[in-house]
């Protein structure tokens, strides 16, 4: 699963390839490079990753460097989908990312294996998939889902790549993995027809000299599709950690969604969240120190409902200041605000 393909490009020429990068000295990344497909996708990947840089990722990493230091070992980032990019600026100095969605792990790719219209087909979809997070900071889950299936490039490995690539990371080692009733780690020979499954990437942080993975899981975050515990002893099993909860739909509010709330809860010393996350009523204020950055606004029309008028109030007296980045389901700058929460 790991190292160089049939077709001689290792999962990092992948990766680079369709993250619209230079090539590799490969012979057959080069060739590939010469496609007009692939010319077109990298111009069009430089001039998006050049906005997003300037608009959403540096001022993220400047909030992070002054509010969430000292950082933790391990990310826990609940119904990420792919979204590495954000758990990545957010918080550069983990040496394990956990994520977790709906959406299936995909294959092994294998570009020779593609004709030239397979791939240019597959590099416009990929970029499709890629819109609303570069755009407005989120997936979503519908689109991508429809997005990540039916081409060359299907599930979420694809998008994985193209934000380790991006982010200057060089991917080493790639498998399959499933859990064993323990919660550990299962390696498995390809992709899983039943979830839990997943990907573990092994990659190494050119920038700072270090080695790092990311876990993904395919897998149902309700009360039932935790039923057999095997997950829930998986995050038990990790260090003590940060953990994430953007554009989470707002099931972390649900009752259907406690256990793997009330889990990340147990496991966190700090949690970075916009209103989707765990509501304001579920911090104890004995056990949780909260602080509040931004501006809070009604959710959009969709949940509506979920708005919570003492997360208002409490933002109206107690924000730190405005930020300078986008963040959830709002429509700008001035509609994001976030909640940081400390375990006293």
């Amino acid at each position: 699963a790991s190292g160089a393909l049939a077709s001689g490009l290792s999962q990092n020429d992948i990766a680079r390839y369709l993250a619209g990068l230079e090539p590799s000295g490969h012979p057959l990344a080069k060739e590939l490079a010469e496609e007009p497909a692939w010319k077109e996708h990298a111009e069009l990947m430089n001039t998006a990753w050049a906005r997003l840089e300037r608009v959403q990722l540096e001022p993220v990493r400047a909030f992070s460097a002054a509010q969430l230091a000292p950082p933790s070992k391990t990310l826990l980032y609940m119904f990420s989908g792919p979204d590495y990019l954000y758990a990545r600026n957010f918080f550069p100095h983990a040496s394990t990312y956990l994520l977790a969605g709906l959406e299936p792990p995909g294959r092994m790719l294998n570009l020779r294996a593609l004709s030239p219209e397979d791939r240019q087909r597959g590099l416009e979809s990929l970029r499709g998939a890629l819109k609303t997070i570069l755009d407005a900071s989120f997936f979503i889950t519908a689109d991508m889902l429809k997005d990540l299936q039916g081409h060359a490039f299907s599930g979420v490995k694809p998008l994985l790549y193209v934000f380790l690539a991006r982010s200057g990371m060089e991917i080493k080692e790639v498998q399959h993995v499933g859990l064993r009733e323990d919660g550990t780690l299962n390696p498995l020979p390809g992709p899983a027809r039943v979830r839990p499954n997943g990907l573990e990437i092994q990659f190494h942080d050119r920038a700072l000299s270090t080695d790092r993975k990311l876990i993904y899981f395919s897998i149902d975050l309700s009360n039932a599709g935790l039923a057999d515990g095997a997950f829930i002893k998986f995050i038990e099993r990790q260090e003590p950690a940060d953990a994430f909860f953007k554009s989470a739909s707002y099931l972390p509010h649900a009752e259907n969604f406690l256990r793997i709330r009330t889990a990340v809860m147990e496991r966190s010393v700090r949690i970075l969240q916009d209103d989707t996350g765990v509501p304001l009523a579920a911090f104890n204020p004995a056990n949780w120190q909260v602080t509040l950055f931004g501006r809070h606004t009604r959710p959009i029309q969709m949940f509506d409902y979920m708005y919570q008028p003492a997360l208002a109030r409490l933002f109206e007296s107690s924000s730190k200041g405005p930020l300078n980045f986008r963040l959830g389901y709002g429509y700008g700058i001035d509609t994001t605000g976030v909640l940081v929460a400390t375990k006293r």
